[in-house]
């Protein structure tokens, strides 16, 4: 039986609220399932994930560090965090903090001590990754496979050009020439990369990172192919955890930019996922909508005349698109959002950059629905062909056997 270790910064559970979360999820239980693997976790969590917990239930080996919110805890960590919170030049390129890496090196070494010796490490997400020559230095003889959920260099990259501040825009440079010398070098000490899309996977390949050790996989996601998308609303839908950036500066800027050319319209902005900020809060109007986290985004999809995803920041394959395009709604998104699913523009979906051709886009539907319900069908039928998460498993499982 083959021992395969997994190390994330974010523990993984049934009904966990992220995307990255959900498809580490998916696949360390599909390893688990499997009789040829043993497999063990060490992971973090904070107070509130604790009842969640199942690797028990899965007869998954674990290690769970919670993260305690009380002064003492915070303090501890904020002196070993340091380096990755103010150091533009941090080994780890500010990715990851002190206190995690303390506790991953200390639990390697322990396990190590009682005479673990695991064949494969599966490095989830790139804070992770980025601890390769660390890891490699405690358990020399076991395979690294990287898992990398986007290629975070690229967003690096992107939060540079972004940023308009003279100091800001030099550090967000300095952080981005760091980031991605690091990440090239921990791929490179890693035998095996896991990219989560075929377009990550080409830029690795451009990074020279040699094409016998990339092997894309799907990423997870909730799979609406039965919901019965119907159109009859003029709802405009945005779905997203509401707490990171790339999501809230993404629907303010459809709230500021295209709702005010639609006004005359009727339609309404709804702006779905949990923890919604302030600064997006205060534009609730008639026609913008804040409705936080709902339990069941199906009756959303499938009364909405559309999903927008106007994308301003992030890397790698957006998996809300691939969840509206599941549902056979119209989906609006630009070139961050669709990149890594090469979807046809004006068949699949409506490619928008400008908030004019948002607006345009957005008036042909409320008068031409046949269009939509052409496009709904082509959307469903490329989402089932090129996203089949079982195959994907099934190869997932069958390079872990090989490596």
């Amino acid at each position: 039986m083959k021992k395969v270790l997994f190390i994330s910064f974010d523990v993984p559970y049934d009904g966990v609220g992220h995307a990255g979360g959900k498809t580490h999820n998916f696949y360390l239980k599909r390893v688990a399932q499997d009789e040829n693997f043993e497999a063990f976790l060490i992971s973090f969590c904070i107070p509130n994930d604790l009842p969640k917990l199942d690797c028990d239930k899965y007869g998954i080996g674990n290690k769970i560090f919670c993260i305690r919110p009380e002064k003492k805890y915070k303090l501890a960590r904020g002196i070993m965090n340091i380096s990755s919170k103010f150091n533009p030049w941090d080994k780890h390129a500010g990715i990851i903090s002190g206190y995690y890496v303390k506790k991953i090196k200390e639990q390697l070494n322990s396990m190590k001590k009682e005479g673990y010796t695991p064949d494969v490490i599966v490095l989830e997400w790139t804070p992770i990754v980025l601890l390769a020559d660390m890891i490699k230095e405690i358990f020399p003889q076991a395979k690294l496979v990287a898992s990398e959920h986007d290629v975070t260099f690229l967003g690096y990259y992107r939060k540079y050009k972004y940023e308009n501040g003279t100091y800001k825009k030099w550090l967000a440079k300095v952080r981005y020439n760091t980031m991605l010398k690091q990440e090239l070098k921990a791929i490179e000490t890693c035998d095996m990369v896991f990219p989560h899309n075929h377009k990550d996977a080409n830029i690795l390949l451009k990074h020279d990172v040699p094409k016998q050790k990339i092997h894309p996989i799907v990423p997870y996601y909730m799979d609406f192919t039965d919901v019965k998308w119907n159109g009859n609303s003029k709802n405009i839908v945005f779905f997203g955890a509401m707490g990171r950036p790339e999501n809230y500066l993404s629907a303010i800027w459809f709230a500021k930019n295209v709702m005010p050319l639609l006004k005359d319209t009727g339609v309404v902005f709804q702006v779905i996922g949990g923890g919604p900020v302030e600064e997006l809060k205060k534009l609730e109007s008639d026609n913008i909508k804040v409705l936080g986290f709902v339990e069941d985004v199906s009756p959303y999809f499938a009364d909405a005349l559309c999903m927008v995803a106007p994308l301003v920041l992030g890397a790698g394959i957006k998996v809300k698109v691939i969840e509206g395009m599941s549902s056979g709604m119209p989906v609006l998104t630009n070139k961050l959002g669709i990149e890594g699913i090469y979807a046809e523009d004006g068949t699949e979906y409506f490619h928008c950059e400008e908030p004019e051709e948002y607006a345009e886009r957005i008036k042909m539907l409320l008068d031409s629905h046949d269009v939509a319900e052409k496009m709904s069908e082509k959307s469903k039928q490329l989402i089932k062909s090129k996203f089949d998460m079982d195959s994907s498993a099934a190869q997932y499982i069958k390079i872990l056997k090989e490596i």
